[in-house]
Formats: C-alpha cells, sequence, structure tokens
C-alpha cells in the first residue's frame, strides 16, 4: 500500500477550502445591510435583515465547516493508514 502525499495535500486542500469560505460566509454576515421601514419613525423600527441572504451564508458555514471536518479525517486515515505501514514495515 503507498500512501502519497497527494493525499495529505487533498485532506490539507479541503481543510484551506473551507477556511476561506468560512471566512467569506462570516464576513457577508457581518456586512449584512439593515434598513429601517419608511413609514414608521426611525427609534421605533428593528432593521430589516434580509432573510434569504442570511440562511444562504449561514448554509455556507455548516457546509465549510463539513468541509473542514472532512479535510481533517482524510489526513487522519492517511496518517493512521501510513503508521499501519510502518509498523508491518518494521
Amino acid at each position: 500500500m503507498h500512501i502519497s502525499a497527494n493525499v495529505f495535500s487533498a485532506g490539507l486542500s479541503a481543510i484551506n477550502s473551507g477556511q476561506e469560505q468560512l471566512a467569506s460566509a462570516a464576513q457577508a454576515i457581518a456586512q449584512q445591510p439593515s434598513s429601517h421601514a419608511a413609514s414608521a419613525p426611525a427609534a421605533a423600527t428593528a432593521p430589516m435583515i434580509d432573510m434569504a441572504n442570511l440562511t444562504e451564508q449561514l448554509l455556507m458555514l455548516e457546509q465549510a465547516k463539513q468541509m473542514s471536518e472532512l479535510g481533517a479525517r482524510v489526513i487522519s486515515t492517511a496518517e493512521e493508514s501510513l503508521g499501519t505501514l510502518i509498523d508491518i514495515q518494521a
């Protein structure tokens, strides 16, 4: 059995992609514009939130989490396999 460095880099790439997606979605949520209803006084109204966009960004956060976890599992499995190969060869 041959454990390629590509397996480790694939796992690391998945983790990096997950972190980038997480940062992007978190930034989009933080910059969520808020608007006030024009007919009511500004002090009496709560900000209106674009729920569709917020939901999409929250789903992206969950997807980023899963991608990072998947990358970690790939690296962990490759490491275990490599350890098993070393034990067999020794």
